[in-house]
Parts: C-alpha cells; structure tokens; sequence
C-alpha cells in the first residue's frame, strides 16, 4: 500500500521499510464474545502503513493529548494492539484492555452484544482525532479563504491530528429553492463516506453508488430564507476534500418498511463491483483538489443478518504484497479475485504514488 500525505513524520522511507519487515503483521485477534466487529476494524487500521509506523516508531507519544475525554487512553491502547500485531511473536492476541477502554468510553461496546463495525469505526476516528491532536499554525490570511477552507480551519480550530490528514475530507452541500433558485452552502467533514445501495438491485457497481449519492435529492418543506415560506428544494452533495485514506461504507442495513412500527432492520446483500486498483475519484469530484487514483487494501466483511451475522477483513500487506483473510484468531492468504464478495461492507482505499512523509 502507498499514500501520498502532507505530514512530518519523523521516519524516512528507509525506516518505514524497516519497521515492517522486523514484524510479520499477520497476527490473528481473539475474538472476546461477539467482538469480531471490533477485530475487522482493527485489522483494517492495521493495514495502513503510516499509521502503522507512526505508532511502532512512538512519535504518536509527542501528540498524545491528556486533555481528550479519552485521556489519550484509546490512541495508546491501539498503538499497543499495533505493536503487538507487528512484533512476530504471536499466531493472535487477546485485546482486552482495548476492549475495556472502548467500554468505559461508550456503554454499547460493553457487553458481549454484536455491534455495528461502521459504527465502531466512525466513533473511533474521532476518539483517536482527539487523542492525537497536535497544534497546526494558522492560515497567514483566514479571512481570505475559500469558503471550503475556512470552513475546514473553523473545524480544526488548528487542532490537527494525523488521523485527520489521513482520514478526513469534506463534503459541500448546496440547498436550492426551486421556486427563486436561492442557494444556501454548508461544508461538513466526514471520516468515510456512507453510501446508499440502488433500489432492488441484486448486482451494481462503486461508480453507480457514487453517482446515486452525488446526484441530489428532493427536500419537501425547506425554509426558504428568501421566500419567506416552506418550498421544495434540490440537495445536492459534492465532495469538496478528499482524504489520502479514503474509507467508503455501504448502507447495507435498512428498516423494513413493512415492519416499521417494530423497528426491524434487514439486510441488502447486493452484490458491488468495485476496483482493486485505479479508482479515478477525479470523475465524481472534479472540482476537488488533490482528486486522485486509489488503490484498495482492506476490506471489512459482514456476513449474515442482523439477528446472527460476522465480521471478518480483508487486508493486503504491504510488506507481502498479498491479500489475506484476517476471520478473528486465524489468518489465511486468499487470491485477489476472492476479495470482491456480496459480504463487502466497508472498503479502505490509499491514494496511489509514492509514499511521502514530508
């Protein structure tokens, strides 16, 4: 895997090399009572080389922020979990102190219920965002900024984090009346992108659910401010930033509209074409700079249903330059064409080129 990102690490390519081939990175996770959501997720941050060696060299050490909610407890329990991961000496490991920690922070991961893994990665973004934070100088001219860009420094507050420069983009949305075309403008970050699956489709593709969430959508009742009255209007999304790591869900979970008084979730198992490699993000984000070619390294799996189902990852090693299945403690090599699979739920993408810590 390889990523292009404006970052000072202090580790030379050289040294990241290094780094990986002192550990296997092929260490398999006990799974601690219906905690497979948990693992998936770990073992796909455990794929992304700078962020790996950002916590096996220690730099992550000059960042940790005691100030956090967290204490900085998470950002230390994961880079624990990293190094153990990558030191060689074990076939699995047990992540109870992780487990513990991500417990007292949120009740739901408490108990041995399963849970959501896209849920469990949004919440953990932010945790380590917060547990990581260094302080970022200030644009020279803030006033004079793009409207995206100072409304990404309004959300930094100049409180950055690597997390942030790997993870996180931007999304701009434009609500139009269709009465008098008044436009209104609102930026909001994101950590992945989640994305609607096509109506009654047994098959589509990437490109298809891209398209669908760019393509706009009709609001009822929209509060015209210049109209002065309740009008219908066209939302339309843009990705106005986008992330050197760029993580992409699938809403495979929906409520079933003939249950809907029970509240009963069920399961699309669409099946999505995507690209192993060259996902063109310059077709559907033109006007965004930075837009580039990506390159899939990990794959968070969910089989089954909502009442009984498993999470399992997909990870291409950097060191191997292989694809293996990561299913809890065991970890097995698989051929590339097995990758693409009706189970595909979350999809990790690196920007292609070479590696950069500059």
């Amino acid at each position: 895997m390889v990523l292009k990102v404006k970052v000072r690490l202090k580790v030379s390519q050289n040294q990241i090399a290094w780094l990986f081939r002192r550990g296997r990175g092929l260490t398999g996770l006990k799974n601690l009572g219906n905690t497979c959501y948990m693992n998936s997720i770990i073992q796909c941050l455990n794929n992304t080389a700078i962020l790996v060696a950002y916590f096996r060299n220690g730099q992550y050490l000059e960042h940790v922020n005691r100030s956090a909610s967290t204490r900085g407890a998470i950002a230390e329990e994961v880079a624990a979990v990293v190094r153990a991961l990558w030191s060689g000496q074990y076939r699995f490991i047990a992540t109870r102190d992780l487990r513990n920690e991500v417990g007292k922070q949120q009740r739901a991961f408490r108990g041995c219920e399963q849970q959501d893994s896209h849920e469990f990665l949004t919440i953990l973004m932010d945790w380590l965002h917060l547990d990581l934070q260094f302080r970022a100088d200030a644009p020279p001219h803030k006033d004079s900024l793009a409207p995206s860009e100072k409304a990404w420094y309004e959300y930094t507050k100049s409180k950055e984090s690597l997390i942030l420069r790997l993870f996180y983009g931007q999304i701009k949305s434009t609500v139009r009346c269709t009465v008098c075309s008044k436009q209104s403008v609102t930026y909001e970050s994101f950590s992945n992108l989640s994305l609607e699956l096509p109506a009654n489709a047994n098959r589509c593709s990437l490109s298809d659910c891209l398209k669908l969430y760019l393509s706009g959508e009709t609001i009822p009742g929209w509060n015209c401010p210049n109209c002065k009255d309740k009008r219908d209007a066209v939302k339309k999304l843009d990705i106005s930033k986008l992330p050197p790591v760029l993580v992409i869900h699938f809403k495979r979970f929906y409520v079933d509209p003939k249950e809907y008084q029970a509240n009963a979730y069920r399961k699309k198992q669409t099946y999505i074409d995507f690209p192993l490699e060259g996902l063109d993000m310059r077709q559907v984000a033109p006007a965004c700079p930075g837009a580039a070619a990506y390159e899939l390294y990990a794959v968070s799996n969910h089989y089954g249903s909502m009442e009984g189902g498993h999470y399992t990852a997909y990870c291409k090693s950097s060191l191997y330059g292989k694809w293996y299945k990561y299913d809890d403690h065991v970890v097995t090599e698989i051929p590339a064409s097995d990758v693409k699979s009706s189970a595909a739920y979350i999809l990790f993408y690196s920007s292609c080129g070479p590696a950069r810590a500059s």
